[in-house]
């Protein structure tokens, strides 16, 4: 399957970008109109996080959500054979001021993310910058899964930290003044995760990036990712740090306080250009009042508000 796999990104990769975009829009529509492939989860979750638009529109976003995971999923088959002049001409990058004066500070910096755009793509672009960095990720259950994520990742340059089990990696690159990212709008285990106000509804997450920030006191700079109305360009952009704010009380308080003012600012982004990001991922499914499952002994940075000092 590795072959067949590396057959394909052959030959997306060499396919000119207009026939990339138009084989990413059919492929979207394939995945909405012939397979359905969550279309019922993706319309009840644009249901719930956007009430105030009718019926119509929120049929239309849910068509502009499929059309986007097309575009991602062909450009991400392109990706390993994209040529580094191809990949800064196809996105422009803006506010790296705000990484360098944050690492200017000598404490390594923290990148706040979310699936938001084409994330891969966005990483891959700011590998040119010239800053270590490396960007904590979900383990991918599956060989050939695997292999994908490497293949994608590797040609450029990207660097992944297995969250489970990474916290000594990442105040490792801290240390070093280098750039840690983490992409903070996925759903975890009730063990695992803080309870957060996402969309005006609970959503269970991941507390490590609040853990290390006020640990290490590094500066969190969140990252936007997005794809251009023409469908072909890309924006990267760095914001201004979030400082640090403390509630005065307890430690465990500042970490859930923190972790929400992050998920704010994800949702912001989200709004922002709702249509792209992973509507189909089941960001609710841990609600308050449900069994965690048994302690397994995770040592990652989703457990370390319990292990670090």
């Amino acid at each position: 399957m590795k072959g067949v796999l590396d057959i394909i990104f052959i030959l997306v990769g060499g396919l000119p970008l207009t026939f990339r975009v138009w084989l990413g829009r059919g492929c979207g529509w394939i995945c909405r109109n012939v397979l359905r492939f969550r279309r019922q989860l993706v319309q009840k979750h644009l249901d719930m996080a956007f009430p105030e638009l009718d019926v119509s529109a929120r049929t239309a976003l849910s068509r502009r959500v499929y059309r986007h995971l097309g575009l991602l999923f062909v450009e991400l088959l392109a990706l390993p054979r994209l040529r580094p002049r191809t990949l800064a001409r196809l996105v422009s990058i803006r506010g790296t001021e705000n990484v360098r004066s944050a690492l200017a500070e000598g404490r390594g910096v923290l990148i706040l993310a979310a699936h938001v755009g084409n994330w891969e793509l966005g990483l891959a672009a700011t590998q040119r910058l010239g800053i270590e960095s490396r960007t904590v990720v979900k383990e991918i259950k599956g060989q050939l899964g695997q292999y994908a994520a490497a293949r994608i990742r590797g040609a450029h340059g990207v660097q992944a930290v297995i969250r489970r089990g990474a916290l000594k990696a990442i105040l490792a690159t801290l240390r070093d003044r280098g750039v840690v990212g983490f992409v903070l709008d996925q759903n975890v285990t009730a063990d695992e995760g803080v309870f957060v106000e996402f969309f005006g509804r609970p959503a269970c997450t991941l507390p490590g990036l609040a853990v290390i920030a006020q640990r290490s006191g590094a500066p969190v700079v969140p990252i936007v990712m997005y794809r251009d109305p023409d469908l072909r360009h890309h924006h990267v952009e760095f914001l201004a740090p979030v400082p640090w704010a403390s509630l005065g009380g307890s430690r465990d308080a500042d970490i859930r306080h923190n972790t929400q003012r992050y998920t704010r600012i994800i949702e912001t982004m989200i709004r922002e250009h709702p249509e792209q990001w992973l509507w189909l991922h089941r960001r609710w499914r841990t609600q308050p009042g449900a069994a965690p499952p048994a302690d397994r002994g995770g040592t990652g940075p989703g457990s370390a508000s319990r292990q670090a000092p």
